[in-house]
């Protein structure tokens, strides 16, 4: 079976039939043969192609490439394919900055203690450096989520999609900041959330539902207890589930109705969750996870998940 994936989601041990790219000569380099080293991978890299046909017949499928299947020092060796080993250092040094706030804000909450807007704060600026040249880097190696750092990690991944997005729509650097805060405690209300509904595997019923969906309020009267945070941060926490259509919650807003760093929320959440491993389900490639955000129609804002899908994953931004 034939599929298409960006060229940066090859591995070692894949079949490549075809590379895809906008200068002819680039594609006449080779077809139809297996990668077998980094180094190899390395100069597919550099040449000005986005995209491969892969045949998973004859090679390695992108979930024999899958982060669970590789330890933490082996996919970090990997990624030396697509980033520089300073690059990578430095969104290790990023991420071994923030983490502990984000761990410790998000337990705080749980323990219904006062938010630390300037542990926030701290975290914040970590990530809003890191990510002027190296979010792609950072966003990768957050991929890699240990199992008791998932929910850390999924919000200093969204913080950081949200930052990167919010400067490639030309925002000014006050707002991208709200966007990052915002991304970084979009999830906080599930800190109030009995633990035997937030990670129950199986069917929720109508009343864990509720308790679920619950969350964006409650994470909304958390934070509106503490002065001085943006009104883009209440809002990216209360209406990140919104849908445009009006079938979202927790308030069913339609349209521009939804604050615009909500539905930028929504995108990066969204775009985050599928493409990372859960226990339930393999992560999505990016090309599966773009395929199926584009095909939800009424999920997202039109213009909005167009421009990012262009301007993040086309261009790269991302991989």
């Amino acid at each position: 079976m034939k599929k298409r994936i960006h060229l940066h989601q090859l591995r070692p041990g894949m079949y490549v039939e075809e590379i895809e790219a906008r200068d002819p000569k680039a594609v006449a380099i080779r077809q139809h043969f297996l990668i077998n080293s980094m180094a190899e991978l390395k100069s597919l890299l550099a040449c000005k192609a986005m995209s491969a046909v892969i045949d998973v017949s004859k090679g390695v499928d992108i979930d024999g490439a899958a982060f669970p299947r590789l330890n933490r020092a082996e996919y970090e060796a990997g990624l030396i394919g697509v980033y520089s080993k300073r690059q990578i250092n430095r969104a290790k040094a990023a991420i071994a900055e923030t983490v502990p706030h984000v761990r410790d804000l998000l337990r705080a909450a749980q323990a219904d203690k006062a938010f630390d807007a300037e542990g926030a704060g701290i975290a914040i600026d970590a990530v809003m450096m890191e990510a002027v040249d190296n979010a792609a880097a950072m966003i990768s190696l957050l991929k890699l989520k240990e199992k008791d750092e998932g929910t850390f990690l999924h919000s200093l991944s969204v913080s950081a999609l949200m930052i990167t997005f919010g400067r490639t729509l030309g925002l000014d650097e006050d707002t991208v900041r709200s966007l990052g805060l915002g991304g970084l405690v979009h999830d906080i209300g599930k800190m109030a959330i009995p633990k035997g509904v937030l990670k129950k595997n199986s069917s929720l019923n109508d009343n864990e539902l509720a308790i679920i969906r619950s969350h964006p309020e409650r994470g909304y009267r958390m934070l509106a207890r503490t002065e001085g945070l943006s009104t883009e941060v209440l809002d990216i926490c209360r209406f990140h589930h919104e849908k445009f259509d009006g079938s979202g919650y927790p308030q069913g807003l339609r349209g521009e109705a939804i604050p615009y760093a909500s539905r930028i929320a929504a995108i990066c959440d969204v775009y985050d969750a599928l493409t990372t491993v859960r226990p339930y389900k393999r992560a999505w490639t990016q090309a599966e996870a773009v395929e199926r955000m584009l095909q939800a129609h009424g999920h997202f804002d039109p213009d909005l998940i167009k421009r990012f899908v262009s301007r993040m994953v086309v261009n790269g931004t991302i991989n």
